[in-house]
C-alpha cells in the first residue's frame, strides 16, 4: 500500500478553499526554505510520520458527513507525486473534490491531475514577482531558482488554460516581500487567475528566520492598499487574508 509522510491533519477546515469545507492533509517536506515560513517543522523531508493512505481514507470517510473535499498542503505535497495521485484518485470516486496547495515546483504533476481529471482547485504560492533574483531571496535558495520560476509559470498557465480554479495567494513580510510595485507585477502575473488573496504573516514561533519572528504583522491598511493595487492590474477579484478578519473581498475605491 502507499504510504505518505505526514505532519498533521484538520479534520474539518471551512478557511481553506472558500466556499467549501476541506480535510485537510498537511504533508511532510518542503524543497524551499522560505524565511518567513510558519510550520517550518514541516521542512525536513524526514519529518512527521510516515502512514498508509489507508490510514488516511478511513479518517476522511469518518468526516464524510461534514466535508465536501479533500485537500493536501505543506510541506510542499507535490514532492510525494503518488500518494498524492492515489489519495486524490481515491477522493474522486468517493465523490469529493479536490484540492493543492502548492508552492509550484512541479508542474508536471499538475498537469497530470488535470488529464486524469482528478483536481478541483489549486491554491498556488507566488511568493514574489517571478524573476529569478526576487523569487531567490523569499525561497531561501541561491541555485536552481530560474527553473523554480518557470514551474511557477507554468502552473498558472495549465491552471488558466484548462479552467481549473486558481487562487494565487503572496503573504506581506514587512522588510521582506511588502512593497507596492511586487505586488503590481505579481498581480500582471496572475491577472487570469480565479482570485488573487494578499495575505498576512503572521510570526509564529516556527518562523524559520529568528528576525522575522520579532516583527509586527503588516497592517490591515497595508495589505487593503496593496490588494487595491493588485485590483488596478486587472485582477478581477482580490481578497485578504488576515487571522483577525479571515477572508475579506477588497474593491475599487
Amino acid at each position: 500500500m502507499t504510504k505518505i509522510r505526514a505532519g498533521s491533519i484538520l479534520d474539518l477546515s471551512t478557511v481553506d478553499w472558500r466556499g467549501h469545507v476541506v480535510f485537510m492533509l498537511f504533508c511532510s517536506g518542503c524543497n524551499f526554505r522560505c524565511p518567513f515560513r510558519s510550520n517550518s517543522a514541516l521542512i525536513p523531508i524526514d519529518s512527521g510520520r510516515e502512514v498508509d493512505l489507508g490510514v488516511i481514507t478511513e479518517r476522511v470517510l469518518a468526516s464524510r458527513g461534514f466535508i465536501d473535499a479533500l485537500g493536501l498542503t505543506g510541506g510542499e505535497p507535490t514532492l510525494q507525486p503518488d500518494a498524492v495521485m492515489e489519495l486524490f484518485r481515491w477522493a474522486k470516486g468517493e465523490g469529493l473534490k479536490t484540492f493543492l496547495n502548492t508552492n509550484g515546483s512541479n508542474p508536471q504533476l499538475v498537469n497530470d491531475l488535470l488529464k486524469r481529471r482528478l483536481i478541483d482547485h489549486v491554491a498556488l504560492d507566488v511568493k514574489a514577482p517571478l524573476k529569478p533574483e526576487a523569487y531567490s531571496a523569499i525561497i531561501g535558495l541561491k541555485s536552481g531558482v530560474e527553473k523554480v520560476v518557470e514551474n511557477v509559470k507554468e502552473v498558472i498557465r495549465l491552471c488558466n488554460n484548462n479552467g481549473l480554479s486558481l487562487e494565487a495567494r503572496t503573504t506581506i513580510v514587512p522588510t521582506l516581500i511588502d512593497d507596492e510595485a511586487s505586488i503590481r507585477e505579481i498581480a500582471r502575473a496572475v491577472r487570469d487567475s480565479s482570485l488573487y488573496v494578499v495575505q498576512e504573516f503572521f510570526p509564529f514561533g516556527e518562523v524559520l528566520d529568528e528576525r522575522l519572528r520579532k516583527l509586527a504583522p503588516p497592517e490591515r491598511e497595508t495589505l487593503l492598499r496593496l490588494a487595491r493595487a493588485a485590483l488596478g492590474e486587472g485582477v478581477k477579484e482580490v481578497y485578504i487574508r488576515t487571522r483577525q478578519n479571515g477572508l475579506e473581498r477588497v474593491y475599487h475605491q
